[in-house]
């Protein structure tokens, strides 16, 4: 109630306009035309929104929509299955142990809007009917000490894959580049790969005048290069991070918008015309997160929230990552910006130069990188970009921000989940994907406007958070024709005026993330 009220005086403070109503007809439409009301959750649930002028051509929209329902409860998942009968032999051993277990089973009701058309995805063995979180999170904890372990409690309402009355808050900016006189560009935190920070400080550092958090990261150490993009990344045209496979992602060059598959391709080149791929650029060496690599131990293919292994990697390095490569073993050598080796080195970890480059090898790449330049050589490096399958120029008024899946195309539900990586199992699925989580998202509407929305999560009296089909359905609700998911889950960040604008789902607050989407005055 308290967030609800805060919120409320937040956009009221800013003079808005408010426009109430009640009643919307949820069907599965083909096609992406603006409605008074969100496609989402059950028919007639009451909706309101407020919309503010941030600037010429940028408005802000606060949605509320839907109501806590008296018949939603907490309860506790114990276990997921592909198999029926690995369900039920579990649902018979808690009953032995005394506990009211039964079987929940997922299906996949949208298929012909995803490219996962199995109709059944599995089975959640659930126990447990309770109105206070507090019961369902001891009831987990028991059963956790008495070997369940992946005994965790959830809310009702959580489970996208039936339909809900929420509630929902949602917040959109719109932008108009033809009349929009700022700038739309995005920001690494810190102004480097190795650097995190809040959308909250990357707003106020730039002055801007809004700001939504970008594409995933690695997180955790072990995974990689915390606040490294996990997918590509291009800032003022410099290539700062490689793609995942060919994933959606978001090209932004001055006030125009492209939501398109992006890949990247590097390649270094001897004088003597000795070539050999370049794997990736400012990351750990042998940490692939959510994979899609080349010549990875597990797979080439996009798996995500998945760190994928390579023992036989070059990875290049330039002044975004920070100020010295990862040490270890392997093989270095210094660039200057003409390409030319100014220091080889026998192990990694080296001070990068401000306008040179670092290529630094390990295994069997690092021997070819030793056996085939010398000091004094001069290196031809390639690096490549493709949107939809065409080489880009990456001009220094490119920038490219990381994503997945794609929601919409021309106007229609076509969400990329298995071709871009979440659905690499069931459980996956599930729980990524058809679960309603906090979410980010981007979209771009025929007439050029490009959408930015938030939608909170995780707080069943504020916002229970959306599937991925629920995303497309907004923004299909919204005008957009292409559209794609951004980070989300605790990333998700909307800020507005110097004022963050949604309620972030972990309990520190607001997330330091890797890189924001910023609207410059």
């Amino acid at each position: 109630m308290y967030r609800s009220l805060m919120k409320t005086a937040i956009v009221s403070a800013l003079s808005l306009s408010t426009v109430l109503s009640i009643g919307v007809q949820d069907h599965d439409a083909k096609a992406a035309n603006p409605q008074e009301n969100l496609s989402i959750g059950k028919n007639n649930l009451p909706e309101s929104r407020i919309t503010k002028q941030l600037a010429k051509g940028v408005t802000y929209t606060d949605i509320t929509r839907g109501y806590y329902s008296d018949k939603a409860y907490y309860t506790v998942d114990v276990a997921f299955f592909d198999a029926k009968e690995k369900a039920d032999t579990l649902i018979q051993k808690l009953k032995e142990k005394g506990y009211q277990a039964k079987l929940h089973k997922v299906e996949n009701k949208h298929s012909s809007f995803t490219d996962v058309k199995e109709k059944k995805i599995g089975y959640v063995v659930r126990t447990g009917d309770f109105k206070e979180e507090k019961s369902a999170n001891e009831l987990a904890d028991q059963l956790k000490a008495e070997g369940f372990e992946k005994a965790r409690a959830t809310f009702s309402e959580y489970d996208g894959t039936t339909k809900s009355t929420g509630p929902w808050q949602i917040d959109v900016l719109e932008i108009n580049p033809e009349e929009f006189q700022g700038e739309l560009t995005n920001s690494l935190a810190k102004n480097k790969v190795t650097g995190r920070e809040t959308v909250s400080s990357m707003v106020n550092r730039t002055q801007a005048l809004a700001g939504i958090n970008g594409g995933y990261f690695v997180v955790g150490s072990a995974d990689g290069i915390p606040g490294d993009p996990a997918g590509v990344s291009v800032v003022n045209g410099q290539l700062v991070s490689e793609a995942i496979g060919d994933r959606t992602s978001l090209l932004l060059s001055g006030n125009n918008a492209e939501i398109t598959s992006t890949s990247t391709s590097l390649q270094v080149e001897t004088e003597s015309g000795e070539s050999s791929v370049i794997d990736g650029i400012n990351r750990k060496p042998g940490l692939i997160r959510s994979c899609g690599g080349i010549a990875d131990k597990e797979t080439n293919e996009p798996k995500h929230d998945v760190t994928c292994t390579d023992e036989e990697e070059i990875i290049e390095y330039n002044s975004y990552f920070g100020d010295v490569t990862p040490k270890g073993d392997g093989f270095e050598v210094v660039l200057d910006e003409n390409g030319e080796i100014v220091d080889a080195y026998s192990e990694r970890g080296h001070s990068i130069p401000a306008n040179g480059s670092v290529l630094s090898a390990t295994g069997e790449q690092a021997d070819w990188l030793e056996n085939n330049v010398s000091a004094g050589e001069k290196l031809s490096i390639t690096r490549t970009v493709t949107a939809d399958g065409k080489q880009i120029k990456t001009q220094s008024s490119l920038d490219i921000i990381n994503g997945a899946p794609q929601l919409l195309d021309d106007g229609k539900i076509e969400i990329q989940a298995k071709e871009e990586g979440f659905a690499w199992s069931d459980d996956f699925y599930y729980h990524f994907a058809q679960y309603r989580h906090p979410r980010s998202f981007a979209g771009i509407k025929e007439n050029g406007n490009i959408l930015f929305i938030t939608v909170e999560g995780r707080n069943p009296e504020q916002s229970i958070g959306v599937s991925f089909y629920e995303s497309a359905r907004i923004l299909q609700s919204l005008g957009a024709v292409k559209g794609m998911n951004l980070d989300g889950g605790g990333s998700s960040a909307m800020i507005v005026n110097d004022r963050l604008v949604n309620e972030p789902s972990d309990d520190t607050g607001e997330r330091p993330v890797s890189d924001g989407i910023l609207i410059l005055k």
